[in-house]
């Protein structure tokens, strides 16, 4: 089966607020899926482009796990509060392991 991975490069607009609301509670919702964080860390070294606040790397054991935690119901009742505290054009995206280009 192929690994499946959230990358997230977003620009907070409000830490406190992001934390409280969605940073604290996103864990519990992606565990029943078995997704686990590989990196979470406001600690950005090297960047192309606009810098974000955060750098975060879920791995998932696939697409349709994914898949299942960004719809469920649980993640969908906090995901609102991810939306609202971080800039419109931030990154986010679902993607399967290929290894080919």
């Amino acid at each position: 089966m192929t690994k499946a991975y959230v990358i997230a490069h977003p620009k907070v607009k409000d830490m406190n607020t992001f934390k409280k609301e969605y940073a604290s509670k996103v864990d519990a919702t992606i565990e029943p899926f078995g997704g686990k964080f590989l990196v979470r860390t406001p600690e950005v070294l090297a960047h192309e482009g606009e810098k974000g606040t955060l750098a975060v790397v879920i791995e998932f054991p696939s697409k349709e796990k994914a898949l299942g935690w960004y719809n469920s119901e649980e993640h969908q009742k906090i995901v609102n509060h991810r939306r609202s505290n971080t800039e419109e054009n931030s990154t986010f995206v679902i993607c399967e392991e290929s290894g080919k280009l």
